[in-house]
């Protein structure tokens, strides 16, 4: 009737556990002893308390005793069996249980009251008998539970979080050990699962928030006003939201106001070039002369590839939106060009669309003489005749 523990323990996936069958085999060993124990106290207090006659020898007095108190004890190991496989059957159980407390409770009173003259033997054999009936229950609860769980009737066990996350993040943490026993996830899976779903939550109950707000602001009448925001599920209007929103294309538009300035700045000429400058009167020789030399010497001067660059700068002025990465992308060059592209064309030296000679046109900027061809063109000195 009282069937033997399992060897080992099922796991979820319902192979045994080879592990854990070394604790199995102690704790049922534990439970013979303790048991054997238990009997033994009753045993000696039935061959000492009951006025049995002096020609009653003691072996006599034992054997009569021994079934009983095998009895009382092992009473309380069937009942619990019993309780246990109704258990695992989907009842409650609690006539076995009872049974199985009381046989416990009568074996236990017999070894505490029979010594009752010897402290020590009655908390010894007392104990034994406690400690025999808390291993049994304990571990056919085990057993129960991991047969029901390798039926599929109980649900796996959570991960272990430790103390410390529990008290740095109880909500999340309640949230992923509710996620890992529903979808079986591990620690780290659990948590993150449980992080992103809180913030969404609390981005949601945000934006439900104005919504209902723009809801009540369409209408004049706050009676309406009030209807409207309440029949309205602004719960689903803020997910269905949330999952049609352009991300990328506000990623685009924000970028697009974030980049560096095209515009470089250019240091201020000394006092006598500026002076010089201001009374010069060749506006479009000044107008170049004074860019900068690293932006005129980065522009090429091959026909073809300036060309490439005239056309990107004329689709970065009509696209401000796309990013560098995405032009360095579309036209498989690296997001430094494009970003000389930007500076360049800032400048105004890709507007034309055949190449200038402009670097030709800097000296005059830093040594202070016109270009050769300007020079061979200009007014001759009076009296060189």
């Amino acid at each position: 009737m009282l069937a033997p523990p399992l060897r080992t323990p099922l796991g979820v996936s319902g192979e045994p556990t080879m592990r854990y069958a070394g604790v199995e085999r102690a704790a049922w060993c534990f439970y013979a002893i303790a048991a054997l124990g238990s009997s033994i106290g009753q045993i000696w207090v039935g061959v000492e308390v009951p006025p049995w006659p002096d020609t009653v020898p003691v072996w006599v007095r034992a054997v009569l005793v021994l079934p009983f108190a095998i009895v009382i004890d092992l009473g309380g190991a069937v009942s619990a069996g019993m309780a246990d496989w109704r258990q695992r059957l989907g009842e409650s159980a609690y006539g076995w249980r009872i049974l199985s407390a009381a046989s416990v409770v009568v074996g236990v009173g017999i070894n505490v009251v029979g010594h009752a003259s010897v402290a020590y033997l009655a908390v010894v054999f007392g104990g034994l008998g406690c400690f025999a009936y808390a291993v049994w229950l304990l571990h056919s609860a085990a057993r129960r539970r991991d047969a029901l769980r390798a039926a599929g009737k109980l649900r796996n066990t959570a991960p272990a979080y430790g103390l410390l996350q529990w008290r740095r993040e109880p909500a999340v943490t309640a949230r992923a050990r509710s996620l890992a026993l529903e979808h079986g996830y591990g620690v780290v899976e659990s948590l993150t699962t449980a992080r992103a779903q809180i913030a969404e939550e609390v981005r949601r109950t945000a934006l439900a928030g104005h919504i209902d707000a723009e809801i009540r602001a369409q209408h004049a009448d706050p009676i309406l006003a009030a209807i409207a925001a309440t029949t309205t599920p602004v719960e689903e209007v803020a997910q269905h939201l949330m999952h049609i929103i352009d991300t990328r294309g506000w990623a685009r538009r924000i970028a697009a106001k974030i980049q560096p300035p095209t515009h470089l700045a250019i240091d201020p000429p000394p006092p006598a070039e500026e002076s010089r400058a201001n009374h010069n009167d060749e506006p479009d020789l000044d107008r170049l002369t004074d860019l900068r030399t690293d932006l005129v010497n980065i522009v090429p001067t091959k026909p073809a590839d300036y060309r490439r660059w005239h056309t990107l700068w004329i689709t970065i002025r009509e696209r401000p939106e796309v990013t560098n990465k995405d032009l360095a992308k579309d036209n498989d060059i690296s997001v430094r060009t494009v970003q000389r592209i930007r500076a360049v064309g800032a400048a105004g030296l890709l507007d034309a669309p055949a190449p200038t000679n402009t670097r030709h046109l800097r000296p005059a900027a830093s040594n202070g003489h016109r270009p050769r061809d300007q020079a061979m063109t200009a007014d001759p000195v009076p009296g060189s005749d």
